[in-house]
């Protein structure tokens, strides 16, 4: 009895996220997006997460350094400091 309760469940589960997925494949479809399987090695995902923030990471230090040399007078007076 029990295993047919969590068998169920479990199939409702799968049924849910083929559904899901489905419809996110069909906007995609119909919006001439296109369709792409998510990374499947997590180890690549990670890296390429790493890679995003550390260009975020230098893109606001870039961001900084153009504000600065925008507000520098002569004085240090609304200087940013650079994040490492």
């Amino acid at each position: 009895m029990l295993e047919t309760i969590i068998l169920c469940t479990i199939f409702g589960v799968f049924v849910l996220v083929a559904y899901t997925l489905g419809l996110r494949n069909g906007q995609k479809l119909s919006n001439n997006k296109e369709i792409t399987m998510p990374e499947l090695n997590p180890v690549k995902a990670i890296q390429n997460e790493i890679e995003i923030h550390e260009e975020k990471k230098k893109q606001e230090q870039v961001d900084i350094m153009m504000a600065n040399i925008d507000n520098y007078d002569g004085t240090s007076i609304g200087q940013q400091n650079i994040p490492n």
